[in-house]
């Protein structure tokens, strides 16, 4: 685990579109983004004080692991709770749930299965715009760093919002490591994180496109017309938290993470 205030060290940034192609991607840390909503989910519950998020990459063993430890379960088939689960993959839910203290067990459709694959590849960490800039402080501190898009249908389908928040994501850590190199998928993400000048009403606005992009993407449509537009508002918040997810122990389809908190 780095220092809270590490130096900036990195030389190498990537941008793994879909979880399968960090496979082949060498680094010292992974960042895995699931943007709706499993990574702002995450940081949000361990913003909130949850003790760890357990992550499982099927349903079955989610409902296993929360009755052998005693967790709370939480999580989502389709973009709604499960029959008997304590609650959902939702940030806005997850932000005054009452989890302190308490470990909960999260299952979801893509972004839980994505962190489990990649659970034993050195520093893995959860990234979100909610996070985004103490997950850029973290990565900062490792000289290898990849961005991983969790992607659609179980991780075989590329994924916008991903993309998006990736973009927003990497443009800190380069703030933060200006000389590092970039392959060529981060540096055509950056773009999506810029922000576009505009005129409203006679007066000159900003806004990121980025969080223009997470709304129409499909998935962010889909879970609107299932009528939680809210939670789509609450993924495009940037640095709502200062909680960085990071895998501390895994086994066989499962991963737990807790708070690193930079300055913390």
């Amino acid at each position: 685990m780095p220092p809270a205030h590490a130096r900036a060290v990195t030389k190498r940034i990537e941008l793994a579109l879909l979880p399968a192609e960090a496979a082949g991607i060498e680094a010292d840390c992974f960042i895995v983004v699931d943007l709706l909503r499993a990574t702002t989910t995450i940081a949000t519950l361990l913003g909130a004080g949850a003790g760890a998020v357990t992550v499982a990459s099927e349903l079955g063993a989610a409902r296993a692991l929360a009755a052998h430890r005693g967790a709370l379960l939480y999580g989502e088939v389709g973009g709604l709770p499960p029959e008997g689960f304590d609650g959902g993959n939702s940030p806005v839910e997850a932000r005054d749930a009452p989890v302190a203290g308490r470990e909960v067990v999260l299952y979801t459709t893509n972004g839980t299965r994505a962190l489990c694959a990649l659970a034993t590849r050195g520093a893995v960490a959860t990234g979100a715009l909610a996070n985004a800039s103490a997950v850029a402080r973290f990565a900062a501190s490792h000289e290898r760093v990849c961005v991983v898009c969790a992607g659609e249908a179980r991780g075989m389908r590329f994924a916008l919002e991903d993309f998006a928040a990736a973009g927003g994501i990497i443009r800190r850590l380069v703030a933060l490591a200006p000389g590092a190199e970039m392959g060529d998928a981060a540096g055509l993400a950056i773009e999506t994180a810029r922000y576009d000048d505009w005129l409203r009403a006679g007066l000159p606005q900003q806004t990121a496109a980025s969080a223009r992009l997470i709304a129409g993407s499909e998935h962010g449509q889909a879970l609107a017309r299932l009528g939680i537009a809210a939670d789509v508002s609450f993924c495009v918040e940037e640095d709502t938290t200062g909680a960085v997810p990071l895998v501390m122990e895994c086994g066989d389809g499962w991963a737990t993470l807790r708070a690193w908190r930079p300055g913390g």
